[in-house]
This record gives C-alpha cells, structure tokens and sequence, in this order.
C-alpha cells in the first residue's frame, strides 16, 4: 500500500507539472490573501502558442491530456463500486487514495 501511494505522488507531480505544463500550459499555485484565506489559481493556454523553441503539443494531443484527466477518476470510482458491492475493504481503501491523487 506504502508503495501504491508513493508513485501515484510521483504520477501526480509528473503530471501535474511536467506533463501539463508542457502539452496545456498548466500553472497552478496558492495564494494568501492579506485575510489568510488560502485560494488555488490554475492556469493553461486555450489555444496552442506555436512560440518560442520549443515544440507545443497539438490540439488532439491537448484534448487526450484533458480526457486522461477527467477519465482516470471515473474508472476508478467504478472499481470502488465494484469492490464495495463485493466486500473488498481492502481494496476500497487502495481506490479511495488512487481516486483522491488522481484529482
């Protein structure tokens, strides 16, 4: 379990902020504001910027990063389902933190 956890922090810093940041220009950070309220910023291109030396991914390159995303965690709340209405606890709690590090 110790090491299911370790690379899925691994998997959510690659992706987050290499992977993103390269194929969408994803940028995220957290601000304070002056009341000490703590608010997340997320930034990313709309559109492929061709500037610059470096290679930009492609618009359906940018859309499969997008889907991975938003497809991932949806897998694996079905397998939680699925290992729920099996009586898998042990299971359950290995999707509940694969589902949390994947948002």
């Amino acid at each position: 379990m110790v090491a299911i956890i370790l690379l899925l922090c691994c998997d959510f810093w690659t992706v987050k902020n290499i992977t993103g940041r390269l194929m969408v220009g994803l940028r995220w950070w957290n601000q304070v504001d002056d009341d000490g309220k703590s608010h997340w910023v997320f930034e990313s291109r709309k559109f492929p910027s061709h500037q610059g030396s470096g290679k930009q991914a492609s618009d359906s390159e940018s859309r499969i990063f997008w889907l991975g995303l938003l497809i991932c965690p949806i897998v694996w709340v079905i397998f939680a389902f699925s290992s729920l209405v099996s009586f898998k606890i042990k299971c359950l709690v290995g999707f509940y933190f694969l589902t949390c590090f994947n948002y």
